[in-house]
């Protein structure tokens, strides 16, 4: 696989130049080397300003284990991460998780970024005539180079960063600044970690040095494993894997209030795959795929304090280039029997910049106010060459999944926030106004559905202009507890693929009768109006509290939907045409409550212990704008409650936890009509779950730290709704398929100097 230039001499070089130096310092407590001072709680009383928010910190992701976006969401209610399985899709379709599903609402209406630049969305298959199905997922990057994880449920507010319609979720990496300092001048990392869960083997290397107003640090990351295993009794697609992900920085202070950084990012990964679960008549022998994953960021910081016009200024330029390639080979005995190459990828760059500044313009008053453009290039480019067993033809056929599509945003925000007196008790207003303009451009249409000549002709320059307010009130009913009444409104535009995606059945021949999948340019925006009640903070002492209520309405809902016949324009289109359409609203309503209560708050013997409670409960309803049609909103999740008794040893030598987390069981409404019998196809009714987990955690001196778990201590065998609900009740093969992994233990060591 496409590897970073001798990444591993890189990081011992590194480690190397700075062992000496930090072996000749006096070594600090493990607890002061390299720790993310970030907390853990859920939400916190300073947050009332941006309602339900969950926030992960390098330390919690490393207690937990976490390898990827789904263990992040493990122990949260109303949070999951949907993901496509290893052949369920299309034989040429990759695997992966495929985002977050926050309160009922998933896939690209969830906006991810890292270090406030978005990530990629994920592919839909526009021939599966479905945007809840993804071919190509969201996986670009190594937790164990995040410093914070930050889950915002609900529309985002107004504000920086990537606005997400029903939820945002952000990643920060590791700075130097997490690790060296005037007092702590150099600091080197070794890390190992095993999941037993794939079996894979984790080595870490970060090293850190500060001399004078300038500071760097490296963290390098190699990953080995194999498919995820399974309760399930059939036998899983075998899947070898590894992965690198290197995270460089460089910052300098030249002057006092001016500050200059540069950071490269990259991440690479390469799966191996046997699709011997695809056996067919049509594949007899299954299937092989290499599906390799890149991406690149250079980014460019400056930050600067004290002016007229702001007190802070923060602006960044910077360049991601992404890219997936999956290339499939198999045996194809429809028809002439032949082997089948296919090459198909997703490719964005991105380049852009924004500033985000804010101004305390009197003890009442701060504002907050920035700008930013991008300019994506986004590819889906799909190839096959079929070579004829019989007389050794080669067939190429190129039908790009979408047509190359240039987009262009371009942003701009305000938001204040106000302190006054309501009665007695303090209070904040946070309103805020976000402008967003975008402009999409298909290209190269020349290679848009070839075999379907007028398809092209639809397509054209888009605009999109849009302003989306948000409003705050958050009430101090003491100084550690806070009430919040919040607005916001949501808005998400349209994706390339969901403008420009196809596919054909007869673009092999050119010619005939036959199906199409098309894109649509009069799609308009998704919008959404989210209410939200809430209360955060310390209730008592010892107690930390965070209670919402919440409803949210969405409009304009994009979803692939049939086309009458159209003579004039398609007249080989007889067999069917789907386009997505604006097909109707839906809302959603529920709430959610976690409460940590520190036990030795209330009894002194009890010092260290905790107890953790989180609950939520969701529902959701949708409506066809064209039929009236009112019906369950299957994305919405079951209801699910979590309890965490934990230990942390006063003395700080170590800790442990106890885990539960229940999740009803819950049956999607079906839409699925058997062809021959006219009748509803009865949805997976996936079952109630309970599963248990041990953590813990020892810190060896003051120099060493190992944390391990078993997890699934009950080695039950369970699913997760939002990955299985949309299997029908007949599919056994694929239910066993999606079945949650069994007892798995996980453990990693990590030695600081």
């Amino acid at each position: 696989m496409s590897a970073f230039p001798r990444p591993h001499r890189l990081a011992v070089l590194l480690l190397a130049a700075f062992s000496p130096v930090a072996l000749a310092q006096n070594a600090a407590p493990a607890s002061q080397l390299g720790e993310i001072l970030v907390t853990a709680k859920r939400d916190e009383a300073a947050s009332a300003r941006t309602g339900t928010t969950t926030k992960l910190s390098a330390e919690d992701l490393t207690k937990r284990a976490v390898t990827d976006m789904s263990g992040m969401a493990r122990y949260e209610p109303l949070i999951s991460v949907p993901s496509a399985a290893s052949g369920s899709g299309n034989i040429w379709d990759g695997a992966g998780n495929t985002g977050f599903n926050i309160r009922g609402v998933e896939g690209n209406r969830v906006s991810l970024d890292l270090d406030g630049i978005a990530l990629p969305d994920a592919a839909p298959k526009p021939d599966a005539t479905t945007l809840a199905n993804f071919g190509i997922g969201r996986d670009y990057f190594d937790p164990e180079t995040f410093r914070e994880v930050r889950i915002g449920s609900g529309t985002s507010a107004a504000g920086a960063g990537t606005p997400g319609l029903g939820g945002s979720v952000s990643f920060t990496t590791k700075s130097p600044e997490d690790f060296v300092s005037e007092q702590r001048p150099t600091y080197a990392e070794y890390k190992f970690g095993y999941t037993g869960v794939d079996k894979a083997k984790m080595h870490a290397l970060t090293g850190a040095v500060q001399s004078g107003a300038m500071k760097a640090m490296a963290l390098y990351v190699h990953r080995k494993g194999e498919q995820q295993r399974s309760e399930g009794n059939v036998v899983q697609n075998p899947d070898d894997w590894s992965s690198d992900a290197l995270l460089a920085k460089f910052s300098w202070t030249p002057l006092v209030g001016q500050k200059l950084g540069f950071t490269f990012d990259g991440y690479r990964n390469e799966h191996e795959r046997q699709f011997i679960n695809k056996l067919s008549t049509n594949y007899p022998q299954g299937a092989l795929q290499t599906s390799k994953t890149r991406r690149n960021r250079l980014s460019a910081d400056h930050e600067m304090r004290g002016s007229s016009w702001f007190d802070t200024l923060e602006s960044r330029i910077y360049v991601q280039d992404s890219k997936v390639d999956d290339r499939t080979n198999a045996r194809y005995t429809y028809g002439s029997p032949a082997q089948r190459l296919i090459d198909t990828g997703y490719y964005n760059k991105s380049v852009g910049l924004a500033s985000n500044a804010s101004k305390q313009l009197n003890p009442q008053l701060l504002l907050n106010y920035g700008l930013s453009f991008e300019n994506t290039e986004s590819r889906r480019p799909w190839r096959e060459d079929r070579t004829i067993l019989a007389t050794g033809a080669h067939q190429i056929t190129n039908k790009n999944r979408m047509a190359d599509v240039d987009t262009r945003k371009l942003a701009a925000y305000v938001r204040a926030e106000l302190g006054f007196e309501l009665g007695a008790y303090k209070s904040v207003l946070t309103p805020g106004l976000r402008a967003e303009h975008q402009q999409m451009k298909p290209k190269n249409l020349q290679n848009y559905v070839v075999a379907v000549p007028n398809a092209a002709k639809e397509l054209g320059k888009e605009d999109y202009s849009y302003l989306t307010p948000s409003l705050n009130l958050s009430v101090h009913l003491k100084p550690e507890l806070s009430a919040y009444l919040q607005y916001h409104r949501g808005t998400r535009i349209p994706t390339a693929i969901e403008m420009t995606g196809t596919f054909d059945s007869f673009s092999y021949t050119g010619a005939g009768h036959g199906y199409a999948v098309l894109g649509n340019r009069n799609l308009k925006k998704e919008t959404s109006d989210a209410f939200e009640l809430g209360l955060k903070g310390e209730a008592a002492k010892g107690v930390q509290l965070s209670a919402s209520v919440f409803n949210t309405r969405y409009k304009n809902f994009i979803e692939y939907a049939p086309q009458a016949d159209d003579p004039v324009n398609y007249p080989t289109l007889t067999v069917g045409l789907y386009r997505p359409e604006n097909m109707g609203k839906a809302r959603t309503w529920g709430v959610e409550a976690s409460v940590r209560l520190d036990l030795g708050a209330f009894s002194a013997p009890l010092n260290g212990f905790s107890v953790d409670l989180a609950a939520g409960v969701a529902k959701g309803r949708s409506q066809d704008k064209e039929t009236g049609k009112k019906s369950d909103l299957a994305s919405a999740l079951p209801a699910k409650f979590t309890t965490t008794l934990a230990w942390d040893d006063p003395a700080k030598r170590g800790g442990a936890a106890l885990s539960a987390v229940h999740a009803r069981g819950r049956q999607a409404e079906s839409s699925i009509t058997d062809p021959r019998s006219g009748k509803i196809l009865p949805m997976f009714d996936v079952p109630a779950s309970t599963v248990l987990d041990l953590t813990g955690y020892w810190n060896i001196g003051k120099n060493a730290t190992i944390n391990a778990g078993i997890y699934n201590l009950g080695d039950r065998k369970y699913w997760d709704y939002a990955q299985a609900r949309g299997l029908a009740a007949s599919a056994s093969a694929d239910i066993e398929r999606y079945a949650r992994p069994g007892r798995t233990a996980a453990v990693n060591f990590k030695l600081m100097y």
